[in-house]
């Protein structure tokens, strides 16, 4: 496993003759793909050369570039994929050992993510390229700067007084352009792209101006007879681009006309990420390596809520309500701990959670881990967005605070209860959030660059899974608690994915937690209100349940059968880092392997309880 990463030698020109032409001394950068070895041993895993160099050299290469709407930045960048590109196709696939194989998927589908994403980028920059005909003119100051090319001082400053003319006509052209989209958006409504369009012509102008008086700057003094004819030039041409980009600003006086929408009410009002549509949920769940679309995951959501409501009519059963669900949860609600206790009934079911995994030794558990984790109290502005913990190396305790109002102290107490809180202690803290943490930060460091919240989420779902197919909530009432959670996650996949589909408003998500599952409203709000805030990933709610079926479903393949040991299987896992859960799958099992390997695994059809 200490071989040297396996990068054979390519027969490739460099990124081809056109683009080092286009790319001399003079006019930026060039790129060289990565260059091959050959070894005689077996292939291994370590891709860290290869992945530490991409990222940097594609930073590398992009900053070398005075603007980002160079036409030979954006075509060179479409060349630097087809060389990465070129690089794994030289590679000997089926030489690799199998985690080989694996991180070569990997990074395969990582460039092809990349390569999409710039490729809609390219297409926004060329747009907005037509808008400031004048980059090439301004970034050649720069590039001749770089090459220490001599100036004439007397021709130069005419020119660069000229330069700025051409810039102040284009722009009173480009005044009226813009004035008539914003005219339009005013009687129509606002036009989402062409406002993009504007802020990015406005920021390539800036960074323009910047061009200019860096440029000036380096002359500045340290070459008098320049300085003395150029300073009012220079001074201009940057007036000029200045009042080039205020024409892209908004107007504060003339906003948009907002585009007519039915009046929200209650929770609808709040501020909420737009849903995505079905076409971007199908892209983002293939990124993620989830071969099912949104409508038929959301089905699955409900088939495993049918399953919970039947186990929760038991467990109401053994508590004495019959099947009066709704009674016997607010019983195991009211059984809530003084303020001022909570933080000590969660290190009892962390110990406890620790002693049970050592006991029947289903993962190992370094005893740094056991020892570096910590609790702290989780403040009344952050459980309005959390109003449940949160976990990794600090448990953070949701639990009234004095300066909480009345009601929301009691709902607080209530829906972190002790019964509630023994399904996810150990799913915060080991073997959850807090020991992946640990051991992602020890191993294969190299897969970070794969980070996916099904990994994440899934992995600490899993174990609300396996710990009660094995039985670990022994009394009713931590059962409850138990399906009280796993009803909440089925319920994030039915609102999440069907508000991005646009067949939930959020007030109608806040309404499903409370009259589904059973939620506490401030904290149904809460929990809507994180999951839908602007900024947050638009999967993250649905990883946690369909990320630990995946992890169930190849627990039954592997430990289930026999092939392998719970604390292999698990140990196996964490030391792999954080990728798809269908890599971990290709990675620790014999699933066939191809170089142009894509997601495939039914995994929902093979779920099954206990």
């Amino acid at each position: 496993m200490n071989a040297r990463p396996y990068l054979p030698p390519l027969t490739l020109p460099l990124l081809g003759a056109a683009l080092l032409q286009a790319q001399v001394s003079t006019n930026g950068p060039r790129y060289t793909p990565p260059e091959g070895h050959e070894i005689a041993t077996a292939h291994t895993n370590d891709f860290r050369d290869l992945l530490d160099r991409y990222p940097r050299d594609r930073e590398t290469f992009q900053r070398e570039f005075p603007s980002r709407l160079e036409e030979k930045r954006i075509a060179g960048l479409e060349k630097f994929f087809e060389a990465w590109h070129r690089v794994l196709l030289e590679m000997d696939f089926d030489k690799m050992n199998r985690s080989g194989q694996v991180d070569y998927i990997l990074f395969r589908h990582r460039l092809e993510r990349d390569q999409e994403q710039f490729a809609r980028e390219a297409a926004h920059l060329r747009t907005i390229a037509t808008l400031l005909p004048f980059v090439e003119e301004i970034t050649a100051l720069e590039y001749q700067r770089r090459s220490q090319d001599k100036h004439d001082p007397q021709k130069l400053a005419p020119e660069l007084e000229k330069l700025a003319g051409s810039i102040d006509e284009k722009r009173r052209e480009v005044e009226e352009i813009v004035a008539g989209s914003r005219e339009r958006q005013r009687e129509e409504g606002r036009d989402e792209m062409a406002e993009k369009n504007f802020k990015t012509a406005e920021e390539a102008s800036r960074e323009l101006q910047r061009v200019v008086e860096n440029w000036f700057n380096y002359y500045r003094g340290y070459d008098p007879l320049l300085t003395w004819w150029i300073t009012a030039p220079s001074k201009k041409l940057s007036t000029s681009l200045g009042a080039y980009a205020d024409v892209f600003k908004p107007d504060p006086k003339h906003k948009p006309k907002p585009i007519q929408k039915p009046k929200k009410k209650g929770f609808n009002g709040e501020n909420h990420a737009s849903p995505v549509g079905e076409e971007q949920l199908a892209t983002l769940l293939r990124q993620e390596m989830i071969p099912y679309p949104a409508a038929e995951l959301i089905r699955l959501g409900k088939r495993e809520l049918a399953w919970c409501v039947e186990e929760q009519k038991k467990v109401a059963a053994e508590l004495g309500f019959g099947n009066d669900v709704s009674a016997a949860l607010e019983q195991v609600k009211k059984k809530h701990v003084p303020p001022g206790e909570q933080s000590a009934v969660i290190r009892r079911l962390a110990l406890e959670a620790i002693a049970y995994l050592e006991k029947h030794s289903l993962v190992t558990i370094p005893q740094l881990a056991k020892d570096s984790w910590r609790v702290n109290m989780m403040s009344p502005g952050r459980q309005r967005f959390n109003p449940f913990f949160t976990g990794g190396s600090t448990i953070s305790v949701s639990y009234p605070h004095q300066d909480m109002e009345h009601a929301d102290k009691l709902m607080s107490m209530r829906g972190n209860n002790p019964h509630f809180s023994a399904a996810t202690v150990h799913h915060e803290l080991i073997p959850g959030h807090h020991l992946q943490d640990f051991m992602t930060s020890r191993y294969n460091t190299h897969r970070r660059m794969y980070n996916t919240v099904f990994w994440t989420e899934g992995w600490a779902l899993y174990w609300e899974m396996l710990l009660w197919d094995r039985g670990f909530p022994r009394t009713p009432e931590d059962r409850m608690g138990f399906l009280f959670w796993r009803m909440h996650r089925c319920v994030r996949i039915i609102f999440s994915l069907g508000y991005h589909l646009g067949e939930f408003t959020p007030q109608e998500c806040v309404d499903l937690l409370v009259d589904v599952v059973g939620h506490e409203r401030s904290h149904a709000e809460g929990e809507v209100r994180r999951s839908l805030a602007p900024g947050t990933p638009v999967l993250y709610q649905c990883a946690y349940m369909l990320g630990g079926m995946q992890f169930h479903v190849l627990h039954r393949e592997l430990v289930a059968s026999g092939k392998m040991t719970a604390r292999e299987f698990h140990d196996r896992i964490l030391r792999g880092n954080r990728i798809p859960v269908e890599m971990v799958r290709a990675e620790i099992s014999d699933v066939p392997l191809t170089r142009d390997y894509t997601t495939h695994w039914r995994f929902a059809e093979q779920f099954r309880h206990k």
